[in-house]
C-alpha cells in the first residue's frame, strides 16, 4: 500500500476520523486494540485494512506501511501512547506527517515544537468553538480564533434570493466579510439560508444583522436604534437593574409601597390645596426632600392636610433611607464579592455553560472572548478549571438539573445554555429542564455518539445536539493531509479546510484567482506585513511574499 492515511486507535474519535477519510475516497489502514467490533467490521467494509495489536510496536507499524504512508494520525484515548506512537513513527520516517491527539494542551505545543509534529490536537480545543457557535444561533457554522481575532463562518441570508452574484460579493465586501467558495470553477458553497461567508465577529453581527432590513426599512431601524441608544443607554438599564436585583425582597417591597403612596398624594395635596397637577408634584418633591421653598405651603390648609403633610415628610424621609439603603447593599455586596473573587450573575442576554470540564472550560473561554456575558455551573466547583473561571465570570455550584440550580444561574433570562458534563444523560436532562423554565432560550447539548446525537435532536425539544468527537474529526483528517490546517468543518457533503499560512514565495506575485486555478486553494483574506487586522480580497488582488493569508480548500464527501 502506498499514500495511504495510518489511523492509531479505533475508539470513537478514531472511528470518526477514518469515516471522513474514506469518504474523502482516501486509503486507510487502521492500528488497534481490541474493540467494538461493529467499528472494525464497518472499516473493513468500506475497504480500509484493520490491524489488531498495538502500534507502539515496530513491527506493527512497519506492517501498516508506514515507509510509504503519506501520513499518520494517533487518536488513541491516552496521551502517552500517543506520544511514544509519534516518536516511533518519527525514527522510522522523519519526514512523515503527524497528527496525534492531546489532552494537555500544554504538552501538545511543546511536541510540536521539539519534535517537529504537524499537529498536537484536543478535542476539547476543536469542539469547544462548535458548542459556542451553536449557541449563539444556527446561522453561525464555526468560529475560530487568529491572534487576538476571532473569526466567525456563518450563513448569510440574502435579502433577494434572485440577487446577481455581483451584487452579493458587494453586500459582502462593505462589511469586510469574505464568500467561501467551492471546487475550482464552481460557485459559491449555498446553503437553503443563503451565502456562507467568513469575517471577524464585529464585522459578522453588523453583516448578520443588516442582512434581514434592507434598503429604507434597514436606515429607519439604524435610526431607532441610535435614538434609542442615545437617549436610554443599555448600560444605564443594566446597571439600574442589578442594583434593584441585589437588594433583599422586603427593601423592595418597602421602597415601592412607599413610592406608589408618595404619589398618590400629589392627587390629595392637587385636591385639598387648590393647585394643579404640576404644582403639586412640585409641592411634594419639596416636602419629601425638605427643600422648603416657601412659595407653596399647607399654612392655610385643614388641620388634617396639615397632618397629613407632616406624614408625607416622615415618609419622603423614610423613602430617602430606603434608597440610600439599596445602594449602600449594592456597593457592600459588591465589595464582597470581588474580596472573594466572585461574580455577579447576570439575569438577561447571557450564556449558561453546565459541566466545567475541558469542553466546558473552553466554551466559556470562547463566550468570555468573544464579548458574551456567561455563567458556569459545576457539581463540585472545586477543581482547578472552574477557580480559573470563577476570576471573571460567576460559578453556580450545583446540579444543573435542578430548576433551583438553574434559577441561580439566570435561566429566565438567560440565551442560551450548553450541556457539556461528561454524562449523556444528565446533559439531555438539562436541555429539557432549561426548555420548560425558559422556552426562548437555545439548548445545546454534547453528546458522546454522534449518531445518538442526531436521533436526540430529531425526536426531542432540543435545538442542537452534537457529538464531540464527530466535530473534531474533520481537523484530524484535514490535517493529515495539507499542513497548515486551522480548522475543518463539514458543510453540505463536503469538508471545508481553513489554512492559515504565509504567501511566501509560492505565492509571491499572483492573484487570489490564480491560486484558486491552479491549486484549487482559494485565499479569502490577506493581512500585510504593516496591517492590523486582515482584510478580504478579490480577485484583483496581489499577493506579497510576507502577507499573512487565510486561505480555505474544500472537497466532496461521498454519502
Amino acid at each position: 500500500m502506498k499514500d495511504h492515511i495510518i489511523v492509531c486507535g479505533l475508539g470513537r474519535v478514531g472511528y470518526r476520523v477514518a469515516e471522513v477519510l474514506w469518504r474523502l475516497g482516501e486509503a486507510v489502514t487502521v492500528i488497534t486494540e481490541p474493540t467494538r467490533e461493529e467499528w472494525v467490521s464497518t472499516v473493513r467494509e468500506r475497504g480500509a485494512e484493520v490491524l489488531i495489536g498495538d502500534a507502539r510496536t515496530e513491527d506493527r507499524l512497519l506492517e501498516a506501511g508506514i515507509l510509504t504512508a503519506r501520513a499518520i494520525i494517533a487518536t488513541t484515548s491516552n496521551d502517552l501512547v500517543n506520544t511514544e506512537i509519534a516518536l516511533d513513527s518519527k525514527r522510522l520516517r522523519p519526514d512523515l506527517p503527524i497528527v496525534v491527539r492531546i489532552f494537555d494542551q500544554a504538552l501538545g505545543e511543546q511536541l510540536e515544537e521539539a519534535f517537529d509534529l504537524r499537529r498536537a490536537l484536543g478535542m476539547s480545543v476543536l469542539s469547544a468553538p462548535s458548542f459556542a457557535a451553536a449557541a449563539l444561533g444556527e446561522r453561525v457554522i464555526a468560529s475560530f480564533r487568529l491572534g487576538d481575532e476571532l473569526f466567525v463562518v456563518g450563513s448569510l441570508e440574502l435579502d433577494d434570493p434572485q440577487k446577481s452574484e455581483a451584487d452579493g460579493r458587494t453586500h459582502a465586501a462593505q462589511h469586510r466579510a469574505a464568500p467561501i467558495l467551492a471546487e475550482p470553477g464552481e460557485s459559491e458553497v449555498l446553503e437553503s439560508q443563503g451565502r456562507v461567508v467568513l469575517a471577524e465577529r464585529g464585522d459578522w453581527e453588523k453583516l448578520s444583522s443588516s442582512s434581514h432590513a434592507p434598503g429604507a426599512e434597514h436606515r429607519r431601524q439604524e435610526m431607532k436604534e441610535a435614538l434609542r441608544h442615545a437617549f436610554f443607554p443599555s448600560h444605564w438599564f443594566a446597571f439600574v437593574r442589578q442594583v434593584w436585583g441585589s437588594a433583599p425582597i422586603p427593601l423592595r417591597v418597602v421602597f415601592v409601597t412607599l413610592n406608589v403612596i408618595l404619589l398618590l398624594s400629589v392627587f390629595v395635596f392637587r385636591a385639598g390645596m387648590g393647585l394643579s397637577t404640576v404644582d403639586a408634584f412640585y409641592f411634594l418633591i419639596t416636602t419629601v426632600t425638605t427643600t422648603g421653598y416657601g412659595d407653596i405651603s399647607p399654612l392655610k390648609a385643614t388641620d388634617a392636610l396639615k397632618i397629613y403633610a407632616c406624614l408625607v415628610m416622615i415618609l419622603g424621609s423614610a423613602l430617602v433611607a430606603t434608597l440610600y439603603s439599596i445602594i449602600t447593599d449594592f456597593v457592600v455586596t459588591s465589595r464582597f464579592m470581588q474580596l472573594l473573587g466572585r461574580q455577579r450573575v447576570p439575569q438577561r442576554g447571557h450564556f449558561i455553560v453546565a459541566g466545567l470540564g475541558s469542553v466546558g472550560f473552553r466554551v466559556v473561554e470562547k463566550f468570555r472572548l468573544a464579548g458574551a456575558q456567561v455563567v458556569g455551573i459545576d457539581r463540585n466547583g472545586q477543581g482547578h478549571l472552574a477557580e480559573a473561571i470563577r476570576v471573571h465570570s460567576p460559578v453556580i455550584v450545583g446540579d444543573a438539573r435542578m430548576k433551583e440550580t438553574l434559577a441561580k444561574a439566570g435561566i429566565a433570562g438567560a440565551r442560551a445554555v450548553v450541556a457539556v458534563t461528561d454524562d449523556d444523560a444528565a446533559n439531555i436532562s438539562v436541555a429539557l429542564q432549561a426548555r420548560r423554565l425558559n422556552p426562548r432560550a437555545r439548548t445545546v447539548v454534547r453528546l458522546f455518539d454522534g449518531d445518538f446525537a442526531k436521533k436526540v435532536q430529531s425526536a426531542l425539544d432540543i435545538d442542537v445536539a452534537m457529538g464531540a468527537f464527530t466535530i473534531g474529526a474533520p481537523t484530524f483528517a484535514a490535517a493529515a493531509l495539507y499542513p497548515n490546517v486551522l480548522t475543518a468543518f463539514i458543510l453540505e457533503s463536503r469538508l471545508i479546510v481553513v489554512l492559515h499560512r504565509d504567501a511566501g514565495s509560492e505565492w509571491h506575485g499572483l492573484s487570489p484567482s490564480r491560486i484558486f486555478h491552479d491549486e484549487g486553494v482559494r485565499p479569502l483574506m490577506i493581512k500585510g506585513a504593516a496591517q492590523k487586522r486582515y482584510s478580504p480580497c478579490n480577485d484583483e488582488s496581489v499577493l506579497h511574499r510576507d502577507d499573512k493569508v487565510i486561505a480555505i480548500l474544500s472537497r466532496q464527501l461521498s454519502a
